[in-house]
């Protein structure tokens, strides 16, 4: 089984002109974290949003399970409409739901996604009680038993969920699993990289990324000199995969690159397609594929999912 740990929220997705990111004052392309009040205040400046169970880790388990793999999501949300309607989805989905209620008086985490005409979003994301998952919130039994444990950089700033994160990855580990990351966001890197670094040379066998948040990982100038670095400076690793947008993807594993062109796509709202993409890859992970079918797998993912609005597409993958 997969096991996805990461932020458990709703999303709120709304179509919007390029002139509304002014307006609002929205960091363009980019995921924000917001407090309450501006998450409310951002909710409130939209028409008619579609709304539906998200999170980065929870989609990539959700499309895991859509292709046919065994799956499961860890994270933490509040005994409120949201909450539940998260946990119905997560089962109606077919994972294995390892979401636990946060005690406190919390709002499950929600967040606020704008989708401009040339299909890229833009995240405000209020954590809610998603951020304060502890290791005692962990199905220890469960994460002993994962062939691979996949946990998400927008986890790492409580100390509770980093601590969470660092015991999962450790018990995942010597109980002979293999144990991913992904990067998520520049600003996850740029807030966590001494922190991050550490943790991928000591406990990290797969380390998902696009090429920005590589870039900044390493405080290389290019892409190209960012490979170099990653591959002598984390020999542990098993394989880097680094996602190129348009331009497709690339994976190293023991020193060897291998490039892959991206699936065209009709790019109607790009929310997902890492998370698709490394679910896609994942499953070729989960089940012994090669690189090639790996990726194939991947870049088909992420091609469907932006090819319409939201992370649970209604058409027939194929």
């Amino acid at each position: 089984m997969i096991i996805c740990i990461g932020n458990a929220m709703v999303d709120s997705l709304q179509t919007i002109e390029e002139v509304v990111i002014d307006k609002l004052s929205l960091n363009k392309a980019r995921m924000t974290l917001v407090d309450k009040e501006r998450s409310n205040y951002l909710l409130g400046n939209m028409s008619n949003p579609t709304y539906a169970a998200g999170g980065s880790a929870a989609n990539t388990a959700y499309w895991v399970s859509q292709l046919g793999g065994s799956a499961a999501f860890i994270g933490k949300v509040s005994d409120d409409k949201l909450g539940n309607q998260f946990k119905d989805s997560i089962r109606e989905s077919g994972l294995k739901d390892l979401t636990v209620f946060e005690s406190d008086d919390k709002q499950t985490g929600l967040c606020a996604i704008f989708i401009t005409p040339d299909g890229e979003r833009t995240m405000n994301t209020y954590l809610g009680a998603g951020e304060y998952l502890s290791k005692e919130d962990l199905n220890e039994k469960e994460i002993e038993k994962a062939e691979i444990l996949y946990m998400e950089g927008y986890l790492w700033d409580k100390p509770s969920s980093k601590d969470a994160f660092l015991y999962a990855s450790s018990l995942n580990n010597n109980s002979g699993g293999k144990n991913a990351i992904t990067l998520s966001d520049v600003f996850c890197v740029e807030a966590h990289r001494e922190s991050f670094i550490d943790l991928i040379k000591e406990n990290i066998h797969y380390v998902f990324c696009n090429e920005d948040e590589l870039n900044s990982l390493t405080l290389q100038s290019s892409t190209d000199q960012s490979y170099k670095y990653f591959v002598e400076n984390f020999p542990n690793v098993e394989e880097l995969i680094c996602t190129l947008g348009p331009d497709g993807a690339i994976v190293i594993k023991n020193g060897e690159m291998y490039s892959f062109k991206a699936t065209e796509a009709n790019v109607i709202d790009k929310t997902g397609a890492g998370d698709f993409f490394a679910a896609g890859y994942l499953y070729g992970l989960q089940n012994n594929l090669s690189i090639d079918e790996s990726a194939n797998f991947a870049n088909k993912s992420a091609a469907h999912v932006i090819s319409e609005i939201g992370v649970r597409p209604k058409r027939k993958f194929n």
